[in-house]
């Protein structure tokens, strides 16, 4: 697939069918994933994958009571657009679904450098900066491949009972889950808002 063409067709997939991703696709990601520009070069960079079923249940354990969420609250988020709340319609439902649905769940991991609620300053972030590419990277090469992703950050203590499930070493922080699979022929594409790019381009100053 055309470069530019990938990056157009890149959506989030909520819906995956049974359809088994070859571990020779799912290597080519990776290295993908792995070949994303990182702070001084580090690449302080882990990848979980998991397959097995009673695994994914196991990590997703602590997702299905957090995001246990009523859909009916959107109708009360004023600052959403129509557009998004229908997005958060499809969403809140699934997030236990998607990310098992697909039975390829990545978990990738980053070496924190400090704490990212409270940094110091701004370049004390550039390792979590890094691992939002290596992620990039991923959501591109999985479209390239013709498949999907969905991505879920973990809230409240979702992140800390994963680590210690798949017996992360300290010091290491997981940003998101990431689901690869192919999309079901029935999954719902929620159309984004149009975006004006001139009205996002500046030049010289703002």
């Amino acid at each position: 697939m055309e470069f530019y063409e990938t990056v157009r067709k890149r959506r989030t997939v909520r819906d995956f069918s049974a359809t088994h991703v070859s571990d020779e696709v799912l290597m080519r990601i990776l290295k993908a994933g792995m070949a994303a520009p990182s702070h001084d070069h580090a690449r302080n960079w882990h990848l979980v994958i998991l397959r097995d079923p009673a695994h994914i249940a196991e990590v997703l354990r602590h997702v299905a009571r957090g995001a246990e969420v009523q859909t009916g609250i959107i109708d009360h988020w004023d600052s959403a657009t129509e557009r998004q709340k229908a997005m958060y319609y499809d969403a809140l439902p699934k997030q236990v679904r998607m990310l098992s649905q697909s039975r390829c769940l990545i978990l990738p991991l980053f070496r924190a450098g400090a704490e990212l609620m409270q940094p110091d300053d701004i370049s004390s972030l550039n390792a979590f900066a890094s691992v939002w590419c290596l992620i990039q990277n991923i959501l591109l090469a999985a479209t390239a491949e013709g498949l999907g992703c969905a991505l879920r950050i973990p809230i409240l203590d979702e992140e800390e009972y994963v680590r210690k499930t798949i017996q992360a070493p300290e010091g290491y922080r997981m940003p998101c889950y990431l689901a690869v699979g192919h999309a079901d022929h029935r999954a719902a594409v929620i159309r984004q808002e149009d975006l004006s790019i001139q009205d996002h381009i500046h030049s010289e100053k703002w």
